[in-house]
């Protein structure tokens, strides 16, 4: 079933608003599934995808929407998300960036967050 899957990106635009947070959580949930990950691993990735949204949500106060785009690569797991519009002279709080990286920095592979924390790029490595 994987090997149908790569090459797939699942692309999923919603408001700027955390109450919209529970959307991008299910669909990264129902993504990991079907990639065939286990549980703890699905929960991992649902918790990454939530600390994105809220980095997302404080350092681009103005935004309309923040988009997610999931790539689905042979042996990875790929996302990026970013706010529609990227704040003009802000840099991202240290305290910020410092939780983001204590709570996603090991549930996931790599991550990088632009300067200005506008944009957040996730990778999973998927299990052979």
């Amino acid at each position: 079933m994987r090997s149908r899957l790569v090459g797939d990106e699942v692309r999923l635009v919603i408001p700027a608003t955390p109450a919209y947070s529970r959307v991008a959580r299910v669909a990264v949930s129902g993504i990991a599934a079907r990639l065939g990950l286990r549980l703890a691993e699905i929960e991992d990735l649902r918790i990454a995808v939530d600390e994105t949204l809220i980095l997302l949500l404080r350092a681009a106060g103005t935004a309309d929407t923040i988009a997610l785009t999931f790539h689905i690569q042979a042996g990875r797991l790929t996302i990026d998300a970013g706010a529609s519009t990227a704040p003009s002279g802000h840099r991202l709080d240290d305290a910020v960036r410092s939780r983001f990286e204590h709570l996603v920095g090991p549930v996931v592979d790599e991550y990088q967050i632009g300067d200005q924390g506008e944009r957040v790029r996730l990778v999973k490595t998927l299990p052979t």
